[in-house]
This record gives C-alpha cells, sequence and structure tokens, in this order.
C-alpha cells in the first residue's frame, strides 16, 4: 500500500502564489538599480557601483529567501516563507508611514510596486497564520 500524497491547503497555496510577484519585484529592483547606477554621470560614480553591487546583492538575497521559503512551505517545511513576506510588508509600512509623516499624498509611479507586493506579501502572511496552513507547517 502506498500513502496518499499530501496536499497544500488552499491557504498554503494560495499564500505561496502571492509571494510570486514580491520575488519577481526584488530581481526587477535590483536590476534596475543597476541600470540606473550605469547611466549616472559625475566624479563619485565608483562610490555608486560599490552601493548598486551592495543593493543588487540584497535584492538577489531577497529573491532566494522568497523561492527557497515558497518551496519549503509547499512542501509543508518550516514556515520560511514568513522572513520574506514580513520584510516586504515592512517595506510597505515604512512607504506608508513616510507618506503620513510627511504628509505627502500624492501619486508616483514608483509607488506602486512596493505598496503592490507589500500588500500582497501581508496577505500571505495571513494566510500563513490560518489554522490549515499552520497544521500544514507543523513539525511533523
Amino acid at each position: 500500500m502506498t500513502a496518499e500524497p499530501r496536499r497544500p491547503p488552499p491557504a498554503v497555496v494560495a499564500a505561496v502564489w502571492l509571494m510570486v510577484p514580491t520575488a519577481v519585484i526584488w530581481l526587477v529592483a535590483g536590476l534596475a538599480f543597476l541600470v540606473v547606477t550605469f547611466r549616472a554621470e559625475g566624479d563619485a560614480k565608483f562610490l555608486l557601483w560599490i552601493i548598486a553591487v551592495a543593493i543588487l546583492g540584497l535584492c538577489l538575497m531577497l529573491v532566494f529567501m522568497t523561492l527557497a521559503g515558497m518551496r519549503l512551505t509547499w512542501v509543508g517545511g518550516e514556515a520560511a516563507l514568513r522572513t520574506p513576506a514580513g520584510f516586504t510588508f515592512g517595506v510597505l509600512l515604512v512607504l506608508l508611514t513616510g507618506l503620513v509623516l510627511f504628509g505627502k499624498v500624492e501619486y508616483h509611479h514608483t509607488m506602486l510596486p512596493p505598496m503592490a507586493v507589500g500588500g500582497l506579501a501581508g496577505v500571505a502572511l495571513l494566510l500563513l497564520e490560518t489554522p490549515p496552513a499552520r497544521r500544514w507547517l507543523a513539525p511533523r
């Protein structure tokens, strides 16, 4: 007799799929900062390259953490998806706090991606806290 393969609950499936845009946006953000640095002009361009490589490294680390967390959550391992989702949701909170503190409630096209993926990451965090997801991620 073979055991029936276990399938993740819908909350886990939704949380994992909601984090796909997060991984894509972090990758695009790192590469975009590299492109902007390439197009920069001035005497201290080498300092910008140091910062650009550091930011690209951080973005790639977040992409890796998100993809690895998605896989571990999908198979029912530890809930490693909470860390990149929490960081991305934190970026949304920093953005919203800055808007409120500075009284600047106007639209800039650069605000939309962090707000969108931050909201998706927040929903993913909520989905990972549901009872079916907790049972799925509980140590066996």
